[in-house]
């Protein structure tokens, strides 16, 4: 079994690749990396959407693209 540290560490790595296409896709974040990873944990709810979204790059699902798009209107929820 993997250890805690080595779980979060891959965590953090895909949802790093997913925050990537979405600043690729939609627009640079105006806030900090580590907001983004952040507001990202919040719209992704477990592991198996962020397995899921991982698989489907470069494609996201317009849901996602939207609620960055509203998220970083609104300075990244400042």
């Amino acid at each position: 079994m993997k250890d805690q540290i080595t779980k979060l560490g891959e965590t953090l790595e895909g949802l790093a690749q997913i925050a990537d296409e979405l600043e690729r896709q939609v627009a640079p974040c105006p806030v900090t990396r580590l907001l983004l990873i952040a507001w990202l944990t919040e719209w992704v709810l477990g592991p198996e959407t962020q397995a899921a979204l991982k698989r489907d790059l470069p494609c996201l699902p317009q849901s996602l693209k939207s609620a960055y798009a509203v998220w970083i209107h609104h300075s990244g929820g400042r």
